[in-house]
């Protein structure tokens, strides 16, 4: 499994993930994301055009995601407090292989009220996913080596919510195999 995190990590600890995917530090040892962070559709369309790499969205207008999932640029719409996602854009990202992060981080940053508000809204996004089959991948996303959690500790609570752990780790497999695999092409065709 690949994990999602926003600094740049060592591995001096196992919490059994295979690689990291680091959004926000340079990077040697990890995979380099780059996180785009738009208000606007042009402000987006700016930014992706000097984005290199695989590369997160986040936003918290659900225009914006919904226009970052059909570019051909993005991979990922990335978790924080205060993303709003639309019905439509969970069936356009099944539609154009776009991952939906979910991450333990955001969900810890809340406070109490909104934490239980997030909580709900959890449920009915994992509902969603669940009827679309839309790729997800559930992450620390963790600002420090205080917010890294195990793989189990991840999918214990999501799985609380409602989320499909075969089919996150299936999604995150499949990343991976992009990353690391060079027989890989896409689902289905791969170079023998």
């Amino acid at each position: 499994m690949i994990d999602f995190i926003r600094f740049d990590y060592s591995g001096e600890e196992d919490f059994g993930f295979k690689s990291y995917v680091v959004f926000g530090e340079e990077t040697e040892s990890n995979i380099q994301g780059c996180a785009i962070h738009a208000d606007s559709n042009r402000e987006l369309r700016e930014k992706l055009r000097r984005a290199r790499g695989f590369v997160g969205v986040a936003s918290e207008k659900p225009e914006v995601n919904r226009y970052a999932v059909m570019r051909k640029k993005v991979d990922v719409l990335l978790d924080f407090p205060g993303r709003r996602l639309d019905y439509p854009t969970f069936k356009l990202a099944r539609e154009k292989d776009v991952l939906i992060e979910v991450s333990l981080a955001t969900l810890m940053k809340l406070s109490r009220s909104r934490r239980v508000k997030h909580a709900e809204e959890l449920r009915v996004m994992f509902r969603v996913i669940n009827k679309f089959d839309t790729p997800f991948i559930l992450t620390s996303g963790a600002a420090d080596i205080y917010g890294m959690r195990r793989v189990s500790q991840i999918e214990d609570v999501f799985s609380y919510f409602g989320a499909n752990t075969e089919r996150a780790r299936y999604w995150s497999e499949r990343l991976y195999r992009r990353f690391f695999d060079d027989s890989y092409i896409m689902d289905g065709l791969e170079v023998i």
